[in-house]
């Protein structure tokens, strides 16, 4: 396995935050970013599929079985995670 940076793990808890819907401007707080475009600018590009692979990915790795597939969200529901 490979070795796991202090960063690594802050990069992953934002982006589970992220995945969890929870907004940007409290991941910039959370993260202490003085600026909401740091936070923004790092994070903007997860779309819906990376969540999913990526939870995937953390599903496999922490062998945890997912009970089912969550629905896709509409592009209106996207767009306000975005904007959020």
């Amino acid at each position: 396995m490979r070795r796991i940076r202090f960063h690594d793990l802050r990069h992953s808890c934002a982006s589970l935050l992220l995945a969890n819907g929870v907004s940007m401007k409290e991941i910039q707080e959370w993260l202490g970013h003085s600026h909401y475009s740091t936070t923004a600018n790092i994070y903007a590009h997860l779309d819906y599929s990376s969540k999913i692979s990526s939870a995937q990915v953390m599903s496999n790795m922490l062998q945890i079985p997912i009970k089912q597939k969550a629905p896709e969200p509409s592009q209106g529901q996207i767009q306000e995670l975005i904007h959020s």
